[in-house]
């Protein structure tokens, strides 16, 4: 059995009974490895549960439109950025008390 065979054993193992589990790894900053786990005891015989569905959903994007998804990543990454950045302005802001700065205009020859 090899190494990453062993890693698979392992992480089976941890999983929780009825989840359905999409688990990405990370192999370098440009590829990564996906597993897909159903630990449901459904019957296949009548019709899937929303859980499920989404699952599959999202594993088919995942095959058939992955740039749309790579996109929708990057534009989510950003998004928290830029909220993270004005969060921080705005606390700086409130700790600074800006607003009791008073602006005077002295005219040009000042």
């Amino acid at each position: 059995m090899s190494e990453n065979d062993d890693k698979k054993t392992l992480e089976k193992f941890t999983l929780l009974p009825n989840r359905y589990y999409i688990i990405l790894e990370k192999v370098d900053e440009e590829r990564f490895g996906l597993s897909a786990y159903d630990t449901t005891k459904s019957d296949r015989d009548i019709a899937p549960c929303a859980a499920e569905v989404a699952q599959e959903g999202l594993l088919e994007l995942l095959d058939t439109d992955f740039e749309r998804v790579v996109g929708a990543g990057v534009a989510r990454i950003e998004t928290k950025r830029i909220a993270d950045h004005d969060n921080t302005l705005s606390q700086l802001k409130d700790k600074l008390n800006l607003d009791n700065v008073i602006k005077i205009d002295f005219g040009e020859k000042q």
